[in-house]
């Protein structure tokens, strides 16, 4: 079986981009009603919302091909993932609340207590959050491992999705009689790993097969696969617009990010040397930097750009993007230059 999934630098790259798409629309929507000038802006946000689950299929898919069919040490997995994804993860937590106490004070943690649990618990910084599930998944991968062994793949695949639906359902779950457990489990969804099981178990599904995905996908036509792909993005929009349903929480987002991962996983054996491939190649850095780099511009473009604008927008999409790039490919050049931008 081949070690390295040719295709993930690509993928990854997009997915990072879709990432940095959904904050910078995030800031150019600030001051915008978004079904109505800020509709583009909101079009574009929920077009991009393909990007996290891809992450989590990525991640289920990695894990299950590196480590379901060898011996497995959770204590040797939990070394290597401390030093190249929560020592990271720390030193940035740290320095955002450091950030958070110099130009937000009033959304900064001012207690030790609330300090400790904002880095336990990723909310030191708005985006930190995907790696609080990642340790969630860390946790119990030996459970899925035993699951998949136990039950079969496609077991599995459809216990998580029947999983993710009642998770989902319970976003949309409105009235005076909603109990007050599920209204704290709505509150911190996003954090936690039932909302993103259905993605990584089907991760580790694919992740166990890759050669024959990949056989398959390269059967595909692609003018199919992208009618596929342009057919979910008008649904996903349709729900966004005309249903009010926006985020990450909705089912239409699920089939649309499959359909984006396959398209991904097409365009990636052709465009492995690209830009984009470059950019996944430092996704985990530009994930951990480029929230610091947006919130910095965002206190420059009022004096350059109309609020709001196409040109601000542009800037502050190029100019996140380019910097969080130079940022980590000098940090990767330093001494012990992974402990800042992970691996």
């Amino acid at each position: 079986m081949e070690t390295r999934i040719r295709e993930a630098d690509f993928i990854k790259g997009v997915a990072i981009l879709g990432v940095i798409l959904i904050h910078v629309t995030a800031f150019s929507l600030r001051d915008t009603v978004p079904t109505t000038d800020g509709g583009i802006y909101l079009a574009i946000n929920q077009i991009s919302r393909f990007s996290v689950p891809v992450f989590f299929i990525l991640s289920g898919l990695f894990l299950f091909h590196r480590y379901y069919g060898s011996g497995f040490s959770m204590a040797r997995f939990m070394k290597k993932r401390a030093r190249f994804i929560l020592v990271p993860y720390l030193i940035w937590s740290v320095f955002y609340v450091a950030y958070a106490w110099t130009f937000h004070p009033e959304t900064a943690p001012h207690t030790v207590e609330d300090f400790v649990m904002a880095l336990l618990t990723g909310r030191a910084y708005y985006h930190l959050y995907f790696v609080f599930v990642m340790v969630q998944f860390y946790l119990i991968l030996p459970v899925l491992f035993w699951g998949f062994r136990r039950f079969g793949g496609l077991t599995m695949v459809a216990l998580a999705l029947m999983v993710y639906a009642l998770s989902e359902a319970m976003t949309w779950w409105d009235g005076a009689g909603r109990p007050e457990w599920s209204e704290e489990y709505t509150e911190n969804a996003i954090s936690l790993f039932p909302t993103w099981l259905f993605y990584f178990c089907l991760g580790g599904w694919l992740g166990q097969r890759v050669d024959r995905l990949k056989r398959m996908i390269d059967r595909l036509s692609t003018t199919g696969v992208s009618l596929i792909f342009g057919s979910m993005v008008i649904l996903t929009l349709a729900e966004s617009f005309f249903r009010g349903r926006f985020g990450f929480y909705n089912f239409t987002v699920s089939i649309y990010s499959i359909a984006s991962l396959i398209l991904w996983f097409q365009l990636g054996e052709r465009w492995k040397r690209s830009w984009i491939a470059l950019l996944g190649r430092y996704s985990y850095g530009l994930y951990l930097v480029h929230p610091f780099l947006l919130n910095l511009l965002s206190r420059l473009t009022p004096h350059l750009f109309p609020e709001a604008s196409w040109q601000e927008f542009t800037f502050m999409l190029v100019a996140v993007t380019g910097l969080s790039w130079t940022m980590v490919w000098v940090i990767s050049r330093m001494p012990y230059g992974e402990l800042l931008k992970g691996k």
